[in-house]
């Protein structure tokens, strides 16, 4: 192309005149190829002197897999340590979770046998005001309403009153008491030293409940009584 200027020619011969020398060009390199055939096929076999560097690189991706299958082994024992850790710490929160609710009963169970005055010294003796000192003399029953009622407040009016405050509280009080042991492992050995109490406190609520029901109450009054009865049958 650098020989046209100063000269003429048109596009078409142009486009001719190059379509020959690239045939040309493509003729050169297959017969270059074809004559030197055997020279590329030989090149790989006249290479030398490199098996010691590949013995070496060989050697060191042997030693880089020994030191990731090393972290890999590592990283997994750690995964387990951890796992495990996690689950002791499950089980620390719910053994924490226990020991809780068992100091909750305990201290519930101690605060209403104190209400109810299980464990408290008999009661002295009391004269009928004859004057004897022996079969004649009888017992106070001051004590049993002392379990069933707080104060005055408890004797309130009916309709806003239909059963003792003092006595209705006991009895949830108790409730409360089961269903917190009743989510707990009943063969727990707290949970199976309590039950002496728990019997004692159960006897003694429906011992003031029966006394309840006696007195001379309105209909609804002793309805209510009769629904605490009721919650507190086994």
């Amino acid at each position: 192309m650098s020989n046209l200027s100063g000269r003429f020619q048109t596009l078409e011969d142009l486009h001719t005149e190059l379509r020959e020398l690239s045939q040309s060009l493509n003729k050169e390199l297959v017969d270059l190829v074809n004559d030197n055939h055997q020279d590329f096929l030989s090149l790989g076999s006249t290479l030398g002197g490199g098996e010691d560097r590949i013995e070496d690189v060989r050697v060191g991706l042997l030693g880089f897999q020994r030191d990731i299958a090393s972290i890999r082994d590592k990283i997994s024992g750690r995964r387990n340590e951890v796992a495990d850790l996690l689950e002791r710490q499950k089980s620390l929160k719910q053994e924490v979770g226990v020991a809780r609710t068992l100091l909750e009963i305990a201290e519930r169970t101690q605060e209403l046998e104190q209400k109810l005055m299980i464990g408290k010294p008999e009661p002295k003796p009391i004269s009928s005001g004859y004057g004897s000192t022996g079969s004649e003399e009888i017992w106070g029953n001051d004590w049993i309403s002392d379990r069933i009622y707080d104060s005055d407040e408890d004797y309130e009016d009916e309709e806003n009153n239909p059963a003792p405050k003092k006595l209705k509280t006991r009895v949830e009080q108790y409730l409360m008491i089961e269903k917190m042991i009743a989510r707990l492992d009943q063969k727990h050995p707290f949970i199976t030293a309590q039950r002496a109490r728990l019997s004692e406190i159960y006897d003694t609520i429906i011992l003031d409940l029966e006394a309840a029901d006696s007195q001379q109450w309105s209909t609804q009054r002793k309805n209510e009584t009769v629904r605490l009865r009721s919650l507190m049958v086994k």
